[in-house]
C-alpha cells in the first residue's frame, strides 16, 4: 500500500540521511495516493481496500486509542499494553510492514492531548513510549519529540521498538546534546559579560538543562544495543558526537575488535586536531585490551609518543612477539629504553639497532637467488637496441655517472659489484670531478649497513689526494651507518675533525650530510653540538650551511626543537633576500626546518609564524614546506584540498605549481584517495 510503504520507507531511512515529510499527518496518505495512483492507472478517488486482516487491525488499533482515553485506570492501562505489543511485534524486523504505526499516524494529536490530560504515572510512561515512536515521523523538523517522550517515559529495554527507532534516538540524542553544550556556552560568556557590567543582572536568566542528563541514555542503552546488533560505527559515531570515545573500549571483545580498530583508523583521517589523536588512542586501548601489541605499536609509533611505545612493548610477554615489535622499532629507527630486567634485552637492544639486518638481507637474497652481482648493463639491455658500431665503446661523463647510480641501487647492501669493487676501483677514475665524488660516495650504499666489514674498505679512500674522492668518502661514511647503530660509533669519529676542522666546501659538504645520513632520527645531542655552530656561524657559506640545516633536519627528524628551528629561521632572516633567492640549496635550509615537525600537525603553529618574517619567495615556500611537513602521512582531507587548490592555481612561474603539487604528495601517503 501507498501510505504504507510511506511509512516504512520513513522507518527504514537513518534519519541523518532522510529529509523530512512535510505534509501533515492526515493529507499525507491521500497526497501520496496522488503521486502514486497515475502510476498504477487508478482513478483519482478511488479508496485503498484493505484486507480483511488489516480491516481487523485497523478497527482494533481505533478501539486502542479511543480506550486510552477511558476513564476507567485498567482499561487505558490494558489498551496500552495491547498497543505496544502490536507495535514491537511489527518494528521487531524490518521485513515486515509496521501497519500498525501506520494505523495510528492519523491519531498522533490525539493521543498527545490524551497524554496531557492523564494523571496516572504509569499509563503516562506507557503513553509516552508509544508517542516516543510515532514522533519518528509526525514530529516537526527541529523539536525532537521522540527524544522528549522518550525521557519521560517508561525508559525500558529501548532495542524492544527496533533497530531503526534507536538509530533515530540516537541522531536526536547527538542534536540534543550539542545544543544544550552550545547553550551553556552562551550562557557562560552573557554570564561573564554581565559580571564586567555590574548594571546588568542575570538572576532572571531561564535554567538550562545540562548535557550530562543524556549521557546515561546513550552509555547505558544506546551504545550496548549498537555493539550487540553489530553496529559498532554507530556506536562510535554517537559516542563521538557526545565526547566519549573513550567509553568504547569496555564493550571491545574478540569478535568485533577488528572491525572497530579498522573503522577508528579511517575515521582518523577525516577528524580535526586533536580528535584524530584521540580516536587513535582509543584504538591502541581497544588492541592492547585483546593483546594484539604489535597492531597497537603500530599506531602508538604514528602518534609519535615514544612513552606509549615503550609501554607496549614492555606490556607484552611474549618474547617472539616482542622480538617482532623490535624488528618494527628499528624499521622505524626507534630505540626506547628498556627496563633492567629481562633476560632477553640485549638481544632486543640489537635487533632495535640494526646489527641483524646485513646477515638477514643476505640471507632473503640467497634465498631468492639474487645474490650475484649485476652489472648496469644488466638493466639496460642496450645490446638489444640498434646501434652503430662506433658509438657503441664511446665513455661519456654523463654515462659513466648514471652507471655509477644505478650500480649503487642494482647492488645496495649486497657487499659486492662489478664496478667499484673490482679491478682496483678503475671505475672511479673513470668519472670527473663532481661524478667521482658520486662514485665514491657509491661505496656506502654497496656496503650499506655492513660497519665491521665495510668501514675498511672505503677507509683507504679518506686519505686520497682529489677533494671530490675525499668528500664521497665522508659521505659515503654517512650511508653505510644509515639506519644501523654501533657501540663504537665509528661514524662520529671519523666525520666529526672534518666538520670542526678548516676544510675545503665540498669536504665539509660530504661530512656534515654523512652525519646528517648516518645518525638520522635518533636525536643524537653529541651531533647538535657539532652541527649548531655551523649554523650559527653568519660567516658561513651559504651550501655549507644548507647542507648542514638538511642534516640537523634529518637527524631531529619530528623532534619540534625549538633551538634548532629558532636558529634556522635566523638565519634565513639574516642573510639578504635577493642572495638566498639566486642560490637554489637555500630550500635545503627550509626542508631542514620542516623535517622538524615531520607529522606534528598543530604543533607547527609557532614555526609557521616564524616563517612569516622570512621575505620573499622563500618565506611562502619555508610556510609550504612547513605545512606539509607538519602533516605528511596524516591523511589530513582539509590539506590534501587546500595543497590540490593551490596546485590547481595559475602561478606566474611554472615552479610554484610543481612545488605545491609535490607538497601535496605526503600529506596524501595515509589516505587511500592519495594512494589512488
Amino acid at each position: 500500500r501507498t501510505s504504507a510503504r510511506v511509512c516504512l520507507g520513513a522507518l527504514i531511512c537513518p534519519p541523518s540521511r532522510r529529509g523530512r515529510m512535510d505534509l501533515p499527518p492526515a493529507a499525507a496518505p491521500s497526497a501520496a495516493k496522488k503521486v502514486d495512483e497515475p502510476k498504477r492507472g487508478k482513478k483519482e478517488n478511488k479508496e485503498e481496500e484493505l484486507s480483511e486482516e488489516d480491516a481487523a487491525l485497523l478497527e482494533q488499533m481505533v478501539l486502542y486509542v479511543k480506550r486510552v482515553s477511558d476513564p476507567e485506570p485498567e482499561l487505558r492501562k490494558a489498551a496500552l499494553n495491547s498497543m505496544i505489543s502490536e507495535i514491537r511485534t511489527s518494528t521487531s524486523s524490518m521485513t515486515s510492514v509496521p501497519k500498525p504505526l501506520k494505523f495510528l499516524r492519523p491519531h498522533y494529536e490525539p493521543l498527545k492531548e490524551a497524554y496531557a490530560e492523564s494523571s496516572d504515572a504509569e499509563t503516562s510512561a506507557l503513553l509516552a513510549d508509544v508517542l516516543s515512536v510515532l514522533a519518528m515521523t509526525m514530529s516537526e523538523e527541529g523539536k525532537r519529540e521522540s527524544l522528549s517522550f522518550w525521557l519521560i517515559g517508561s525508559q525500558a529495554n529501548i532495542g524492544s521498538w527496533g533497530h531503526e527507532y534507536v538509530r533515530h534516538l540516537a541522531a536526536e540524542t547527538a542534536e540534543e546534546y550539542n545544543e544544550r553544550l552550545a547553550a551553556t556556552e552562551r550562557a557562560s560568556e552573557a554570564k561573564a559579560e554581565a559580571t564586567e557590567d555590574a548594571s546588568t543582572m542575570m538572576d532572571d536568566a531561564p535554567s538550562l538543562k545540562a548535557a550530562s542528563d543524556l549521557l546515561p541514555l546513550v552509555l547505558e542503552h544506546m551504545v550496548p544495543f549498537f555493539m550487540k546488533h553489530n553496529s559498532e560505527a554507530e556506536a562510535i559515531d554517537l559516542l563521538m558526537e557526545v565526547g566519549q570515545l573513550d567509553e568504547l573500549v569496555p564493550h571491545v571483545d574478540k569478535t568485533n575488535f577488528k572491525r572497530i580498530c579498522l573503522y577508528l583508523g579511517q575515521v582518523a583521517s577525516y577528524v580535526p586536531e586533536p580528535e584524530d589523536a584521540q580516536v587513535l588512542s582509543v584504538s591502541v586501548a581497544a588492541l592492547r585490551k585483546m593483546q594484539q601489541f604489535p597492531e597497537a605499536l603500530r599506531l602508538a609509533i604514528r602518534l609519535q609518543q615514544e612513552s606509549l611505545v615503550k609501554e607496549i612493548f614492555s606490556s607484552c610477554e611474549d618474547p617472539l612477539v616482542q622480538k617482532q615489535m623490535a624488528y618494527m622499532l628499528a624499521r622505524q629507527g626507534l630505540r626506547p629504553k628498556l627496563g633492567d630486567d629481562g633476560d632477553d634485552k640485549e638481544e632486543f637492544e640489537r635487533i632495535m639497532d640494526g646489527a641483524h639486518l646485513p646477515e638477514h638481507y643476505l640471507e632473503l637474497a640467497r634465498d631468492l637467488d639474487v645474490l650475484e652481482p649485476k652489472a648496469p648493463e644488466d638493466v639496460y639491455k642496450s645490446h638489444l637496441e640498434k646501434r652503430a658500431a662506433s658509438s657503441s665503446n664511446v665513455d661519456s661523463a654523463r654515462q659513466n655517472l648514471s652507471a655509477t647510480f644505478v650500480n649503487a641501487f642494482l647492488n645496495l647492501g649486497f657487499g659486492s659489484d662489478k664496478l667499484m669493487l673490482a679491478e682496483n676501483n678503475k671505475w672511479l677514475y673513470k668519472n670527473k670531478e663532481h661524478a667521482m665524488m658520486s662514485a665514491a660516495a657509491s661505496l656506502g650504499a654497496i656496503l650499506c649497513w655492513d660497519v665491521d666489514g665495510g668501514l675498511t674498505q672505503i677507509d683507504k679512500f679518506l686519505y686520497s689526494n682529489d677533494n671530490n674522492i675525499k668528500a664521497g668518502a665522508l659521505l659515503a661514511v654517512g650511508v653505510l651507518n644509515c639506519g644501523v647503530r654501533n657501540e663504537c660509533d665509528p661514524a662520529m669519529a671519523l666525520l666529526s675533525e672534518y666538520v670542526e676542522g678548516k676544510q675545503p666546501a665540498n669536504i665539509k659538504m660530504g661530512a656534515l650530510l654523512g652525519v646528517g645520513l648516518a645518525y638520522a632520527g635518533t636525536r643524537k645531542e653529541e651531533a647538535l653540538e657539532l652541527l649548531m655552530p655551523i649554523v650559527a656561524d653568519v660567516d658561513q657559506p651559504l651550501d655549507v650551511l644548507s647542507i648542514a640545516a638538511l642534516s640537523l633536519g634529518l637527524i631531529f627528524t619530528g623532534s619540534c626543537h625549538d633551538e634548532i628551528s629558532q636558529a634556522l629561521m635566523s638565519a634565513l632572516i639574516d642573510r639578504p633576500a635577493e642572495k638566498l633567492q639566486k642560490e637554489s640549496l637555500t630550500r635545503l635550509i627550509c626542508v631542514g626546518v620542516g623535517l622538524l615537525y615531520l607529522g606534528r600537525q598543530q604543533e607547527v603553529e609557532i614555526a609557521l609564524e616564524l616563517a612569516q618574517a622570512v621575505p620573499g619567495v622563500v618565506g611562502e615556500y619555508c610556510t609550504l614546506t612547513l605545512e606539509t611537513c607538519a602533516y605528511a602521512g596524516t591523511g589530513d582531507v582539509l590539506k590534501v584540498q587546500k595543497l590540490m587548490a593551490l596546485a590547481g592555481e595559475h602561478a606566474p612561474k611554472e615552479d610554484e605549481e610543481e612545488e605545491a603539487a609535490t607538497s601535496a604528495a605526503p600529506a596524501a601517503a595515509a589516505s587511500p584517495l592519495g594512494a589512488c
